[in-house]
C-alpha cells in the first residue's frame, strides 16, 4: 500500500454524534495545490450477506439522505473494541434476529474513499438460526427475502442502488461460481 499522497498540515472537528464525526482538513494535494478536503469519521463498519438455502436476506429501512425506503446488505458500525466480525454478528442479532454458525470474509471496500476514513468488512453469514430480531430504538427494519439469482439480478438491473449492497453482491456471486473473473 502506497503512504499518503497528501500533507496534511491541520485539521478541525466540525461536528459529532454517536455514529460519526466530520472533520475538515488543511491539506497540500499530490499536485502541490494548498486546499481544504471534509472527511467523514466513522468506526469500523461491516456489511453482511445474508444466505439461508437457495435465498438472500435483505433488510428494507427508510434512509434519509435516499428520501426512501432501501432495501440493502445487513449493515453496521462497531462498537468500541468489537473486532469486524463481532461487528457482523452484534448486527445480524440486532437487526434480524439472526445468529449464523457459518461466517465468511468476502474482503473490504470503501463506501466513498474520496470523504469517508473507514473501509467496510463484508461477511457471508449462513447455516442461521432464527430469533428475535433487537433493532436500536430509532431503526424500523423489515426482512426482505428473495431467492439468489432474483437478487443478483436485482444488483445487475439497478433495482439494487445501495453500493455496498452491489458490491457486496457481486463478491458473493464471484465465490459462489456464478460469475468468473476474467482469466
Amino acid at each position: 500500500m502506497k503512504s499518503d499522497p497528501y500533507v496534511r498540515l491541520r485539521s478541525r472537528e466540525l461536528y459529532r454524534n454517536p455514529w460519526l464525526a466530520v472533520e475538515a482538513h488543511d491539506i497540500v494535494h499530490p499536485n502541490g495545490v494548498p486546499g481544504e478536503h471534509v472527511v467523514i469519521v466513522i468506526p469500523k463498519a461491516c456489511a453482511i450477506v445474508v444466505e439461508d438455502g437457495g435465498d438472500l436476506l435483505f433488510t428494507r429501512q427508510p434512509r434519509f439522505g435516499a428520501r426512501r425506503n432501501v432495501v440493502e446488505v445487513v449493515k453496521g458500525g462497531s462498537d468500541p473494541n468489537e473486532t469486524s466480525e463481532e461487528c457482523a454478528r452484534r448486527e445480524l442479532r440486532e437487526e434480524m434476529g439472526i445468529a449464523a454458525s457459518v461466517w465468511r470474509e468476502l474482503g473490504s471496500l470503501y463506501e466513498i474513499p474520496s470523504i469517508v476514513n473507514e473501509p467496510l468488512a463484508l461477511f457471508l453469514a449462513s447455516d442461521l438460526r432464527f430469533g428475535a430480531a433487537d433493532p436500536e430504538r430509532h431503526e424500523t427494519i423489515e426482512t426482505v427475502r428473495l431467492p439468489i439469482r432474483t437478487a443478483l439480478q436485482y444488483a445487475l438491473d439497478g433495482v439494487f442502488d445501495d453500493a455496498v449492497t452491489v458490491a457486496a453482491l457481486f463478491r458473493y456471486a464471484a465465490i459462489k461460481g456464478f460469475v468468473r473473473p476474467p482469466s
